[in-house]
């Protein structure tokens, strides 16, 4: 027997009764700050999805730990439901039919001998055990009966560990889905039952295929190549030849943006099929553009056909579009927060509604509607809301809530955010997002600053849950979120002025965002320490070496230190003439043409001109910025005769935190702030300040 049946032999379903709630605390208690428990761990809610019919709801609760799938009626008296499932991670869960769902789940096994290894187990492993993640698709009813696995137990195909990605639901072949998996080496895509797991192939990849794209009627339209490190993306598109057969057209290259998420800049991305056989919507910036907006592209002629929406201030990257009509239906990007378009004006009118109910405090994500548009499943995010979900009754015009991702949260006492305008010394006009804590009001005293320069740097902040900041106000700080010149999101000229600006321009507008601060009496003189990760942490080492007069310490996460080494290993591990070594050739400097000018902007160089406490904190599996980059940096310091503290995460990667790391990177931050950047007496209530 496989792996896979000897282990799913071993998972079992039990029924419990459901109780979660939206609500964890009234409304009229007095504000409450929340401690740092409540932020960390997993989500407790995730994964809600309506049924096709609106009728059913589901998503995946997080028990102690345990994963379990609930469904609950929105209509009549039925009663809700939860499928408990035990040493199982229950990723995703998404409905093809009313009766039948799709769920993603992952099981870790001992790879020396097959063995399922129990959440419980996992502190207790022998040093021998080798534990791997497999993770599957499988069909059920909606009561977590008749489970039913993609691929069955096929000896050829459990041999890929992770058989979770669907490219397509197929809307039009309710029966069927997309997947890829391995087979022979390749990455190719299958057609699969979702009754019986039964699959056909229906294109065949390369080894560096690592996903596919498909047209209107589920024929394959694109196949995503990419480089050893995963940094480089190949697009290739079909060309359908007149003997029947595919040809694959390379049509661009695209660098991968690593370490930047959702709000990193766009060049190219497909979105969804257009309303024919050989077009895409996709977000992009056409040659000669300066924003990225939303265009109908010919996928066969490699043409831009028209432009769905643009903005001339700002990047519009994302789009809805209705599953079963295949029509487009609107847009979204942000300026400050999410601002929605809809091309239906009734349906524009139901989301200023919603906007005004939650008082312009939120971001509203319209997830998906019934078939028959009257049930919507939203997702809220804000400052104050880690994520919320709700039904909406168009009809009623009725919100009913239905969880919320970090229910510790909810309730609690959380900052807000304010927009602060400023301009820097050169003239350019910047923002950035000053949050407060949650008991502070006018009067008080200013509690001490912050500054939070993003990473990337080719990214942006916006207003929305941001874990760190909400962490560090609930303790006393305020915090300041920098959108300096190079940041994304404001189009290509505004993300082209950090270019070379590495330690200069862009380090000059964070300081000017500080004095700006200073000059409105929103922060006093001496009271701010500077705290980032990748770039960001690159900027906090500049901030300690090359004006450490402005800070009372500094907080590096994987930062930078030697832009030489960083930029010669990219080129060792990339290719001298890579699109990833080049994108950071072009915008840091040459080693050999530059090299004065990297070693003048390197932190590494300058760690005699240390003067303040500084906090060094690296992930040992960092693939972004190499671990190289902090030792190098504690080494020159130890050298120098400095002080500092360097924490190695053990079990994390550059945007990866184990729950372990997460705690003790926290605690240490806090520990090094408290010491380093203590709260006046009275910058809180000392009885509600948390632990």
């Amino acid at each position: 027997m496989s792996i896979w049946g000897r282990c799913l032999a071993l998972i079992f379903f039990t029924l419990s009764h459901l109780a979660f709630g939206l609500n964890a605390h009234g409304q009229d208690e007095p504000p409450v700050l929340p401690t740092l428990e409540d932020f960390l761990g997993r989500a407790d809610f995730y994964s809600p999805e309506l049924s096709p019919s609106g009728k059913y709801l589901s998503g995946v609760r997080n028990i102690d730990g345990q994963s379990a799938l609930i469904t609950v009626p929105l209509q009549g008296d039925g009663a809700p439901s939860m499928s408990r499932m035990d040493n199982i991670v229950l990723n995703w869960v998404e409905w093809v039919s009313d009766e039948r769902l799709l769920a993603s789940i992952t099981i870790y096994i001992d790879l020396r001998n097959g063995d399922l290894i129990k959440f419980e187990d996992f502190d207790n492993l022998s040093r021998r055990a080798y534990p791997v993640p497999l993770t599957r698709v499988a069909s059920m009813r909606r009561d977590g009966s008749d489970l039913v696995f993609m691929f069955g137990d096929s000896r050829r195909m459990n041999r890929n560990f992770h058989l979770g990605r669907v490219v397509s639901f197929l809307p039009e072949q309710p029966d069927h889905i997309l997947m890829t998996a391995r087979r022979g080496g390749d990455l190719d895509l299958f057609k699969v039952n979702i009754n019986d797991g039964t699959h056909e192939r229906i294109g065949v990849g390369t080894p560096n295929t690592y996903a596919w794209y498909v047209d209107r009627k589920g024929e394959p339209a694109f196949r995503f190549n990419t480089n050893r490190r995963g940094t480089i993306i190949y697009i290739y598109a079909r060309e359908d030849r007149e003997d029947g057969k595919i040809k694959w057209r390379k049509t661009r290259t695209i660098r991968l943006k690593r370490d930047e998420g959702d709000n990193a800049a766009t060049e190219f991305r497909l979105l969804f099929p257009g309303p024919t056989d050989t077009t895409y919507y996709v977000a992009a910036r056409p040659e000669g553009q300066d924003k990225t907006g939303i265009y109908l592209y010919d996928f066969e002629d490699d043409e831009y056909l028209e432009a769905t929406k643009t903005h001339p201030d700002v990047d519009v990257e994302r789009a809805f579009w209705n599953r079963s009509t295949r029509e487009i239906q609107g847009v979204a990007y942000y300026t400050d927060r999410l601002v929605l378009e809809m091309f239906d004006p009734q349906v524009q009118g139901h989301l200023n509604g919603l906007n005004t109910f939650f008082e312009g405090e939120v971001n509203i994500f319209p997830m998906r509607s019934s078939r028959d548009g009257k049930t919507w499943l939203l997702r809220t995010t804000g400052p104050t809301d880690s994520g919320s979900y709700y039904t909406y009754n168009t009809e009623e015009a009725f919100v009913r809530p239905i969880g919320s991702n970090k229910v510790d949260l909810v309730g609690k006492a959380l900052g807000n955010v304010e927009v602060i305008d400023y301009v820097a010394r050169d003239g350019l006009a910047l923002s950035g997002y000053l949050t407060r804590p949650p008991l502070w009001k006018e009067g008080d005293p200013q509690p001490p600053l912050v500054m939070m320069p993003h990473g990337g740097p080719e990214m942006r902040d916006i207003i929305t849950f941001n874990y760190d900041v909400q962490v560090l106000v609930a303790h006393g700080y305020q915090v300041f979120q920098p959108n300096f010149r190079g940041s994304s999101g404001f189009g290509k000229a505004f993300a082209d002025k950090g270019r070379r600006q590495w330690g200069k321009a862009m380090q000059w507008d964070v300081e000017d965002g500080l004095a700006h601060l200073i000059e409105r009496g929103l922060v006093e003189p001496g009271r701010s320490c500077v705290m980032g990760a990748s770039y960001g942490g690159y900027s906090a080492l500049v901030a300690a070496t090359m004006t450490p007069e402005l800070y009372e310490c500094v907080i590096a996460s994987s930062g930078p230190s030697d832009l030489i080494r960083f930029l010669r290993t990219e080129r060792k591990e990339e290719g001298r003439d890579s699109e990833a070594y080049k994108y950071w050739a072009e915008h840091i400097g040459d080693p050999r043409a530059n090299r004065d000018e990297l070693r003048a902007i390197s932190p590494v160089n300058f760690a005699d001109q240390v003067t303040k406490p500084l906090l060094l904190i690296h992930p040992r599996d960092d693939r972004v910025v190499d671990y190289s980059e902090s030792e190098k940096m504690a080494e020159a310091l130890r050298k120098a005769g400095k002080p500092y503290t360097f924490l190695t995460l053990e079990e994390s990667g550059h945007s990866y935190r184990s729950d372990k790391d997460e705690r003790l990177e926290y605690e240490a931050v806090l520990a090094f702030l408290g010491k380093h950047l203590p709260l006046s007496s009275n910058s809180a209530p000392a009885a509600e300040r948390p632990n």
